[in-house]
């Protein structure tokens, strides 16, 4: 996020600044938050850091323990697999409705192109932030296709805990081929009007939950509340 000067910074830009830093892992799971530093970095009063901190705390993201201090909320791995329940409930009708439309020539056209961005991450053509806004733009794809391009749009707050899982997981670098490889086999299944295929490839793409959790939380217990 690129911020105004620093002498004039509003509680929204501080927000949305600790919002993507968290998002983003630069401020990693149980570190613990000092006031006095970010009223030092932002240039701002304690009072707009008080509020920022507010928001950030209304949805989950920061934990204030009383005479202990203020942390980044570890990842609940129970919440993350709630919301990637509701999405994936959401994408797989989206998928049904695809196969049965009369013509998907665009939306092939679409995704192909997609595909042909996001394989750039392997030659490092493009940054992570550009990979994820690709991945975004892919299942963007599906519900276009549908007229329910605003689906995603209501689970916006809530999701950003399921961001902070996957950028934890795309610290392992063969992530990138395998969500690659996921999507591949969706767009193949939408080709070749395989609603079955279909629907088992968006199931292994989406439950991550199941498949890499315990991989990573056993690895990095101090990052993560486990169900």
């Amino acid at each position: 996020m690129h911020l105004v000067n620093r002498n004039f910074l509003t509680t929204e830009e501080v927000y949305q600044d600790l919002f993507h830093k968290i998002e983003t892992l630069v401020y990693m799971p149980g570190v613990r938050i000092s006031e006095n530093d970010l009223c030092e970095t932002y240039g701002v009063s304690r009072h707009i850091i008080r509020n920022a901190i507010t928001q950030l705390k209304a949805l989950n993201l920061i934990t204030v323990y009383p005479q202990r201090g203020t942390y980044v909320s570890l990842i609940d791995m129970k919440r993350v697999e709630d919301i990637l329940y509701v999405r994936e409930a959401v994408e797989q009708e989206a998928l049904c409705r695809i196969m049965s439309l009369p013509d998907t020539t665009e939306l092939i056209s679409q995704l192909e192109e997609n595909l042909i961005t996001q394989k750039k991450i392997i030659s490092h053509e493009i940054t992570v932030d550009d990979f994820n806004t690709t991945d975004t733009a892919f299942h963007r794809n599906l519900l276009n296709a549908i007229g329910k391009s605003n689906v995603l749009d209501l689970l916006k707050e809530e999701y950003v805990h399921v961001k902070r899982w996957k950028n934890f997981e795309l610290r392992d670098e063969k992530r990138y081929e395998e969500i690659i490889h996921d999507h591949q086999s969706i767009f193949e299944a939408i080709k070749k009007r395989s609603p079955l295929a279909g629907r088992n490839a968006l199931h292994q793409h989406l439950d991550t939950v199941t498949n890499l959790r315990d991989v990573f939380t056993t690895a990095n217990p101090e990052y993560f509340i486990r169900p």
